[in-house]
């Protein structure tokens, strides 16, 4: 009888409940954070989770900025495959997207975006079944609701807190309790949540304490945009501003994955397997350039990548990884086939020769980078002259833009981490081949057409 019963009750018990979470922190650059070797604190609470699982050390973006870049993780494609490319791109319908595999197996989909490029601007809230995105989402009624909840606090407080940030996006503090609101909601027994945190990205802007954290006894006039290119650097003491505001929000939203990370197990989900990385990086001049898009330096496209779960141990994966690769592991994980996706499970073995390919096609310019094992290899082909002068109005604004003619550069990561030797001249056997596959690729894809 006693048997009886308890085979009942084990029968009735509910299966251990799972959650994959993939978090996005936007414009967050690998050399910025403290499990990545940044000597500054602006990473408390990922360093910690990178302690508990894999830091994959040589992880890249396969586009330079949010709207391509996001698509990749969200679809397992590459950029010039999903074809949502451009600024006023959408995701075509026959692209099946993550959450569409996932729900279509079985799992609750839910997403919660900051930034519209990684969320319904860009067709990318298909197959979830709920989503937020301040593109839909967050009205001025909406905004000033949230206000309300803050009266207690100072006028500063709270428009920093929750109504002011970048173009009035909401905060990772507020779009975090969105997501922890929603797990405690749900019922599901299998779940993914995918959450894009904006804090870090420019006009760069965090809450006072973390600016001054970071910003010390600077006196100065704080710098919080920047021209894409410039013949010279912003003098120091500008660039140093806008380095320290921009440290602040990648700490602002550290703070919120830090709520993140110890309320999504406190909703009642005993398995819980999370993906923590960024869509792009940030320059700060280190070649001429800032912020991020139309170029592949190491400061743009090479990202933080963290996964811990029980399907990853603890330590350093040297091994090269790429965003496709997050969707492939996702769904290999949840369970669903992925045999159509280009990408590998960064639970399989990669290849030795293996390589990454990352790709821009806007304003008329189309470049193209391939990172290998110890080679980048950049392809700018020329630039369609009219569409670069109708959309971005004149040559000045992208100097290093080619008209006419080709241009190829490739450096070597291992002797010349900070890219400043070209060896296209005597480009080494393997660099070559490299550009080859790169060619290939292009032709094989095609690119989007612009009009």
């Amino acid at each position: 009888m006693h048997a009886l019963v308890l085979t009942a009750l084990l029968a009735a018990a509910p299966a251990e409940r799972e959650l994959i979470v993939l978090v996005l922190i936007d414009a967050m650059r690998a050399d910025h954070v403290g499990a990545y070797g940044y000597s500054r604190p602006t990473t408390p609470n990922l360093d910690e989770l990178a302690t508990r699982g894999t830091r994959y050390t040589r992880a890249y973006v396969n586009a330079p900025w949010t709207r391509p870049s996001t698509a990749s993780f969200l679809t397992g494609l590459n950029a010039s495959r999903h074809r949502t490319e451009t600024e006023d791109s959408k995701l075509p319908a026959e692209v099946v997207t993550l959450a569409q595999k996932l729900a279509a197996a079985g799992w609750k989909t839910a997403g919660f975006t900051a930034n519209g490029n990684g969320g319904s601007l860009a067709g990318l809230e298909r197959g979830f079944h709920v989503f937020e995105d301040p593109s839909k989402t967050y009205t001025r009624q909406s905004r000033n609701e949230r206000c309300a909840k803050l009266a207690s606090a100072s006028v500063e407080e709270r428009a920093r807190a929750d109504c002011k940030r970048y173009n009035g996006l909401p905060t990772g503090e507020f779009l975090v309790g969105r997501a922890l609101d929603h797990l405690r909601h749900s019922r599901a027994d299998k779940e993914f949540l995918f959450v894009f945190l904006v804090d870090p990205h420019d006009p760069y802007e965090a809450p006072p304490a973390l600016e001054k954290m970071f910003l010390g006894d600077f006196k100065g006039t704080i710098r919080r945009r920047a021209l894409w290119e410039r013949d010279n650097n912003y003098p120091g003491d500008e660039r140093f501003s806008m380095m320290a505001v921009y440290d602040a929000g990648i700490r602002y939203a550290d703070q919120a994955l830090g709520e993140l990370l110890r309320g999504a197990p406190a909703a009642g989900f005993g398995k819980v397997t999370w993906f923590v990385t960024a869509d792009h990086g940030e320059g700060f001049g280190e070649h001429g350039f800032y912020l991020h898009a139309h170029h592949f330096w190491e400061e743009v496209i090479h990202v933080p990548l963290i996964a811990v779960g029980p399907a990853f141990s603890t330590g350093v994966d040297p091994r090269i990884a790429q965003s496709i690769d997050v969707a492939a592991t996702i769904l290999s994980l949840a369970g669903v086939k992925a045999a159509d996706l280009p990408g590998r499970a960064l639970t399989e073995p990669a290849p030795a020769s293996s390589h990454i390919i990352s790709e821009y096609n806007e304003y008329g310019i189309h470049r193209q980078a391939a990172v290998g094992r110890r080679y980048k290899v950049i392809w700018q082909r020329p630039a369609d002259e009219a569409w670069y002068l109708r959309t971005a109005k004149k040559k000045e604004f992208f100097p290093s833009v080619s008209f006419g003619r080709e241009v190829v550069q490739v450096f070597d990561l291992t002797t010349d981490p900070q890219e400043k030797h070209d060896l296209a001249t005597a480009m080494p056997a393997e660099a070559a081949q490299m550009l080859a596959a790169l060619r290939a690729f292009v032709g094989n894809a095609g690119t989007l057409a612009e009009k």
